[in-house]
């Protein structure tokens, strides 16, 4: 049921946003297939959003393993020779959509269901869901546990890969990201519940969902990266030829993703809390109480089918960074700067 309507949330999106955002003929035509260029402009913030609002769409989690083989052979094929006898533009563009929602763009491997972005809408909601009705403070630290180590997992799978990671680390990583988010919730819930009259408690705990979720996504996300700050990330130029690794790099691809994963709890855990807080919505559920979650879980999928990809586009998925802000070894270079994968 969960991945029904998170579908047909997505594809009433995907189907009616690009025309306000990027234009009608983007939408009707798609532009030559380039394996170099994006389908969408990502100098621009609406263009990196139609990206994202593709990528994050549950219909590639229906794709089987040798579907998502097949789609990368079919570019390996055109990469060769430029050109694939039969093959359309637009089904070449949905290839690459496929392995880019499938495969991880460092390794090459097959990112788990669960933990792509085309999955986060489908198995994280439920749990938002959870935070948002919860009002003890047992459940509220039990949902957001469940929350940040899907989070947690997700941060992991689509990392930048080219810095290692070891069992150890990430475990030491796991424990202190879910950790800290668990503590941000419980701590937040029983300062209200101590400090309001029971009424107003209630009130304010389907608000506590929010606050504690940017500060733990944020942490957890940054836990989970931070080995890249230390160890660095590999850098490349226009070309894709490797110039080595960079700490410079890291840190600006850990900090734009940290930005992120805090943004995307507002509008998923800001706007249902509202929602379920007017005074019609209160009158109605107070009247049928059934309703509670059905209107709740309608807002999280609208709020969450927004606000994912439009907080994964607030910077590209390739960083750029300039050569005179790196380390000293790459100031010999004759470029003005460098390319990165910042990481989802």
């Amino acid at each position: 049921i969960f991945f029904r309507v998170a579908q047909s949330t997505m594809a009433f999106l995907q189907s009616y946003l690009p025309t306000f955002v990027v234009g009608e003929r983007v939408r009707a035509k798609p532009p030559p297939f380039s394996l170099k260029t994006e389908k969408y402009n990502q100098d621009t913030f609406a263009g990196r959003f139609c990206k994202m609002l593709d990528l994050t769409n549950p219909k590639y989690l229906l794709a089987t393993h040798q579907e998502v083989l097949d789609a990368s052979k079919l570019l390996k094929d055109y990469k060769k020779s430029g050109y694939v006898p039969g093959v359309t533009d637009e089904e070449l563009w949905a290839a690459r959509s496929l392995t880019a929602s499938a495969l991880h763009p460092d390794t090459g491997e097959l990112i788990p269901r669960p933990f792509r972005m085309s999955g986060f809408l489908v198995f994280n909601a439920p749990i938002c869901v959870g935070a948002v009705m919860a009002t003890s403070t047992p459940a509220i630290a039990l949902v957001h546990w469940m929350n940040q180590t899907h989070n947690a997992l997700i941060n992991y799978s689509n990392r930048n890969a080219s810095s290692p990671l070891s069992n150890v680390q990430l475990f030491v990583s796991y424990c202190t990201a879910v950790g800290s988010a668990v503590s941000v919730a419980f701590g937040l819930a029983t300062a209200i519940k101590t400090r309001l009259p029971p009424a107003q408690a209630a009130a304010a705990l389907r608000f506590v969902a929010m606050p504690a979720s940017m500060v733990a996504s944020a942490s957890n996300c940054y836990m989970m990266r931070k080995h890249e700050l230390a160890s660095g990330i590999n850098v490349k130029d226009a070309e894709g030829n490797d110039h080595g690794i960079s700490k410079a790099a890291a840190t600006k691809a850990v900090q734009d993703t940290v930005v992120s994963r805090a943004a995307l709890s507002v509008p998923v855990f800001g706007f249902p809390a509202v929602v379920m807080t007017l005074p019609p919505v209160t009158a109605v559920v107070a009247r049928h109480p059934r309703l509670g979650l059905p209107i709740s879980f309608s807002a999280l999928m609208l709020a969450f089918g927004l606000g994912l990809p439009a907080a994964i586009a607030m910077s590209p998925q390739t960083g750029t960074i300039p050569v005179k802000s790196m380390e000293p070894e790459f100031q010999k270079l004759s470029l003005s700067e460098l390319y990165y994968n910042k990481g989802l």
